[in-house]
C-alpha cells in the first residue's frame, strides 16, 4: 500500500512540471481509479487487534490517501486548465464563444424588434436616475452594473463586485441625422452595431476602434484609438454632446461650449469617476465600399519612423522641411507637402524591421478586377503573418480591402494574441477546418485563466499601449526592445494630440504652431519577452522592466492607456495625469462627495 500511495505521489508530482496533457490525464485518472480501489479495501476489510504502531501506519496512510485523492479530484482540471490551456481554448471556448455570439445576435434582433424604442430613452433615464437617487446608501461608490468579465480588457479589476452597481438597459442607436453628419446613441452600442447600420449608408465613424465587443461608453469614459486618428485624434475627439447623470442624481447636457463645457472635456479619460453616461452625439463623415492600402517594408528603423511621421502631416503643420523615404529606406529633404492618406499604420516584427500601411477609401468600381482581398473569411491567414509576407518580399505591395475586412482586420487573430492561446491557430488546415469559430471571446479567455494563469501572465506576459511624442519615437522603440527583450511584433498607431482642458491627459508638451497640436504614436507592446519564450523565465522581472519604462514615459511627455495594469504608486500615476482640474471638477460636480471614486482607485494595480 505504501509503495503504491508513493509512486502515485510521484507520478503526480512528475505530471505537474511536463507538458503531456493526454498521458497526465489518463495516468492520473488510472492512478486515481487505483487509489479508490485500495481506499474502499482498506475502509471495509474488518478491522483486527494490530498494534498501536500498526495504527498510526494505517492513519497515516489513510490521511495521505486523502490528500493524493483530493488533489486528482480538485486539482486535476485546475492542472488541465493551467497547463493545457491551448486545448482548453479549442476544445471549450471556441464552441462556446460561437454560442455566445449567436446569442448575442439573437438578443440584438430581439431587442431591435420588440424592445428597440429610442423614444422611450426618457424613461429608461428617468428609471436609472430613480435608482441613483433612491439607493440606500449614499456614500457607497457608484459603477454600471455590467459584468467585469464582459470587459475587453485582459485586466482584472474587481471593484464592482464591492461598489453600488446602477443597471443601465441603454442599448439604442436613438437618431441618425445623415444630413449634419452626427449620430446620437446611448452608451452600451457597440462598434459592431454602429458599423452595420452605418457603412451599408455610406456613413463611417472618423476613429473606428478594431473590436466589435468595445462599447460607445467604454470608449468616451476610456479611450479608443485607430489608423484614422493622426487625422481625427482619439475616439472622445469625434464627440459633440454628451448626457450625463451626476453622483447626485441630476442630469446635465455637456458640449464643449454650453456651461457644462468644463465636465464635456473632462469625461473622456476620466473612466466613469465624473458622471454616468448616458447617451452621446458622434460625428459621422461620408465613406466608400473599400480602401486601397500600400504596403511599404522597411529596414531601418530611422526609415519607417520618419515614413510614419511624414504620413501623418506632421511636417506640413510644422512648416519643417519635410523628410521623404526612397526606395532604399533613406532618408531625403523635400519641400513639396506630404498628402495625408485617411489611414495609417504600422507593424514593426523587429527594431529594425516595419511595413507602413498607409490607406485611401476607394469606390467598388475602382477596385481592379479580381484584386480585392477578404481579410475576413476564415481561411485566410491572420493580418500581421500576411504581412509579415510582405515584409519578406521586400518590395512594396497594393491591395484592396472591403471597408469592414479593414477596419476588423486585426479581429480573426487579436492582433497576435492568438498565437499564444492557440499555437496551430494559422496553420492552414486549421484556419480550413475552425478558422469559422475565431476568435474567441475575450471574456471566456478571461473566465478559463486560472489563479495560477493569471499569476503567471501577470508576470511574463506584457499588454500595454504607450502614447509617446513622434519626435521620442525612436527613443522609446529603443527602449522597449532592451526592457522588454524583443517582444514583437509592436502595434505603431499615430494620433493627433490636442490640449483638453481639465482632461487627465497633460497638453500638448512641444504644440506645432499651427494648430497648437502635437503628434503622438502608439507603440502596443503585446506578448511575452525573448527570455520567456526561451524559458528563461527567471530573467525577466515585469515590476522592474515596467516601472523604468513608465518613467522614461513620463520623462519623455508620454502616457499609458489604463485599460492594461498599472504599475504607479498613486503619486507617481498623479505625475503622468494631471489631477488639479480633474479634482476642481469632482468638487464642483458632486462628484467627491462618496458617489465616485478616483481613476487610481479603479485601475488593475501592480506594485
Amino acid at each position: 500500500m505504501e509503495g503504491l500511495l508513493d509512486f502515485a505521489q510521484k507520478t503526480t508530482n512528475y505530471y505537474s512540471n511536463t507538458s503531456l496533457a493526454a498521458a497526465a490525464s489518463i495516468s492520473t485518472i488510472g492512478i486515481g481509479i487505483g487509489i479508490g480501489i485500495v481506499s474502499a479495501a482498506i475502509l471495509l476489510s474488518p478491522s483486527s487487534s494490530s498494534s498501536s504502531k500498526d495504527q498510526q501506519q494505517q492513519q497515516q496512510q489513510q490521511r495521505k490517501l486523502s490528500q493524493i485523492t483530493t488533489a486528482l479530484c480538485n486539482d486535476l482540471p485546475l492542472y488541465i486548465l493551467t497547463n493545457h490551456r491551448s486545448a482548453v481554448v479549442t476544445i471549450f471556448g471556441l464552441p462556446l464563444s460561437l454560442m455566445w455570439n449567436g446569442y448575442m445576435n439573437l438578443r440584438s434582433a430581439y431587442i431591435h424588434t420588440f424592445k428597440s424604442a429610442p423614444h422611450l430613452h426618457d424613461a429608461r433615464v428617468a428609471a436609472i436616475q430613480k435608482q441613483v437617487q433612491n439607493r440606500p446608501d449614499k456614500k457607497a461608490p457608484l459603477c454600471t452594473a455590467r459584468p467585469g468579465w464582459m470587459s475587453v480588457s485582459l485586466s482584472y479589476r474587481t471593484y464592482k463586485k464591492k461598489w453600488d452597481a446602477i443597471e443601465m438597459p441603454l442599448y439604442d442607436i436613438l437618431d441618425l441625422d445623415t444630413e449634419g453628419l452626427i449620430v446620437r446613441v446611448e452608451p452600451c452600442v457597440s462598434i459592431g452595431q454602429l458599423t452595420h447600420a452605418l457603412n451599408p449608408k455610406g456613413f463611417t465613424l472618423p476613429v473606428v476602434p478594431e473590436m466589435d465587443d468595445l462599447t460607445v461608453g467604454g470608449l468616451i469614459n476610456g479611450t479608443g484609438i485607430e489608423s484614422s486618428s493622426h487625422k481625427y485624434g482619439l475616439f472622445h475627439e469625434i464627440i459633440t454632446e454628451l448626457e450625463l447623470l451626476l453622483g447626485d442624481g441630476t442630469i446635465v447636457t455637456a458640449t464643449a461650449d454650453n456651461e457644462h463645457s468644463d465636465l464635456f472635456h473632462a469625461i473622456p479619460w476620466s473612466y466613469g469617476t465624473l458622471a454616468l453616461l448616458l447617451s452621446a452625439k458622434l460625428k459621422l463623415i461620408p465613406c466608400k465600399n473599400y480602401v486601397k492600402v500600400t504596403y511599404t517594408p522597411h529596414f531601418k528603423k530611422d526609415g519607417y519612423v520618419k515614413h510614419m511621421r511624414q504620413l501623418s502631416g506632421e511636417y506640413n503643420n510644422n512648416n519643417n522641411v519635410n523628410v521623404n523615404v526612397n526606395n532604399n529606406n533613406t532618408p531625403e529633404s523635400s519641400k513639396v507637402e506630404t498628402e495625408t492618406p485617411m489611414f495609417v499604420e504600422g507593424l514593426a516584427y523587429t527594431l529594425d524591421t516595419a511595413v507602413v500601411m498607409a490607406g485611401e477609401f476607394i469606390d467598388a468600381k475602382d477596385v481592379p478586377r479580381g484584386c480585392a482581398n477578404r481579410l475576413s473569411l476564415w481561411w485566410k491567414p491572420w493580418f500581421y503573418k500576411h504581412v509579415e509576407k510582405i515584409l519578406n518580399q521586400k518590395e512594396e505591395v497594393v491591395e484592396y480591402i472591403p471597408l469592414t475586412d479593414y477596419y476588423h482586420r486585426h479581429t480573426q487573430s487579436l492582433f497576435w494574441e492568438m498565437e499564444l492561446m492557440i499555437p496551430i491557430g494559422n496553420n492552414p488546415v486549421f484556419r480550413w477546418l475552425l478558422g469559422w469559430l475565431m476568435p474567441p471571446k475575450v471574456s471566456f479567455l478571461k473566465i478559463s485563466q486560472t489563479e495560477m494563469t493569471q499569476k503567471l501572465v501577470e508576470k511574463t506576459h506584457v499588454a500595454q499601449d504607450f502614447l509617446v511624442p513622434t519626435r521620442k519615437f525612436g527613443d522609446f522603440l529603443d527602449l522597449c526592445d532592451v526592457e522588454y527583450d524583443r517582444v514583437y511584433p509592436l502595434w505603431l498607431c499615430l494620433h493627433d494630440h490636442s490640449p483638453m482642458p481639465g482632461s487627465l491627459l497633460k497638453d500638448p508638451a512641444v504644440p506645432n504652431p499651427t494648430n497648437g497640436h502635437e503628434m503622438y504614436i502608439d507603440i502596443g507592446v503585446y506578448g511575452l519577452p525573448r527570455c520567456v519564450h526561451e524559458k528563461r523565465e527567471d530573467e525577466f522581472d515585469m515590476k522592474k522592466s515596467m516601472r523604468k519604462v513608465i518613467a522614461e514615459l513620463v520623462k519623455m511627455d508620454g502616457f499609458q492607456m489604463l485599460y492594461a495594469d498599472v504599475f504607479n504608486t498613486r503619486e507617481e500615476f498623479e505625475e503622468m495625469f494631471d489631477h488639479t482640474t480633474y479634482r476642481e471638477l469632482r468638487k464642483k460636480y458632486k462628484a467627491d462627495t462618496g458617489a465616485f471614486k478616483e481613476v487610481y482607485d479603479k485601475m488593475s494595480i501592480i506594485v
